[in-house]
């Protein structure tokens, strides 16, 4: 890569942390800024590789590492579907175990829409499996995923399905 890339990411992923850390509503209007910078890249990004076509996207990607980290990290020239698709194929495994699964609704510029159904239509536990399962998952296996959004059913809410956890009480009490 680029002398101090690498540097640079780090330095950059640090800012993004300290931003976090902003009272509003400067936060929010610097996350805007930011989403915006990055939904103008992501569209100018998909339109060079369109203009290109995928056999020069793929001999740029491979011609330089900054540049192919780029294209990777805006998804240029890459099934979205099936990238959304293969990277959760790591937590379906885990979902099914609990009769439910993910469904991929549709994907656009890094956007995965997706429904929960089976078992985790409705499951109070369905927030932390997106959060914490399928969002992570897509984050590490999709290359260009900017975030999800889930499509909601009107299922009745639910207990997760497996053991409960039951509490003892003493006797004669």
């Amino acid at each position: 890569m680029v002398a101090g890339f690498d540097d640079l990411l780090r330095r950059l992923e640090e800012r993004v942390g300290d931003i976090e850390a902003l009272a509003e509503p400067a936060r929010s209007q610097v996350l805007e800024l930011l989403d915006g910078i990055d939904e103008l890249h992501r569209g100018a990004l998909g339109r060079l590789g369109d203009l290109l076509g995928p056999e020069e996207v793929a001999r740029v990607r491979a011609a330089d590492p900054a540049v192919g980290w780029l294209l990777d990290a805006y998804a240029v020239g890459v099934d979205e579907r099936g990238a959304a698709e293969d990277a959760l194929a790591a937590i379906r495994p885990y979902i099914h175990s609990h009769g439910g699964e993910v469904e991929v609704l549709a994907v656009d510029g890094g956007v995965v829409r997706l429904r929960m159904a089976g078992a985790c239509a409705g499951c109070t536990a369905s927030s932390v499996t997106l959060q914490r399962g399928v969002e992570e998952a897509l984050r590490d296996g999709f290359p260009g995923f900017a975030r999800i959004e889930v499509e909601r059913d009107d299922a009745p809410a639910h207990a997760p399905p497996g053991p409960t956890l039951l509490q003892i009480e003493g006797f004669g009490g």
